[in-house]
């Protein structure tokens, strides 16, 4: 099974590439132009980084990215946990 997910960032590619190594939890990766292959014991995360028209609220102007991100001999619940692992990492939240 190869568990497919896509997810609407607000991040630009230099914000992505920076915080990859955590929301990879340190696996190995190769980037390759606007791919990531991210390697584990035998499988691997295929991620393909999108650029989005920048979204304006406001004055503000916030960079996008469509992240889709195939698992190659992953469970759908694997996939689930890499998931919730990788949002720890990558989702911004608001307070203080």
């Amino acid at each position: 099974m190869n568990p497919i997910r896509k997810v609407d960032m607000q991040c630009s590619h230099a914000e992505f590439f920076r915080e990859l190594p955590f929301a990879c939890a340190n696996r190995p990766f190769e980037i390759i132009g606007e791919r990531v292959i991210v390697h584990d014991s035998g499988r691997e995360i295929q991620i393909k980084i999108r650029d989005e028209p920048i979204r304006h609220l406001g004055s503000l102007a916030l960079p996008m990215e469509e992240i889709t991100l195939k698992f190659i001999d992953y469970s759908e619940e694997e996939a689930d946990r890499f998931m919730d692992e990788f949002y720890k990492h990558v989702l911004r939240t608001g307070g203080g």
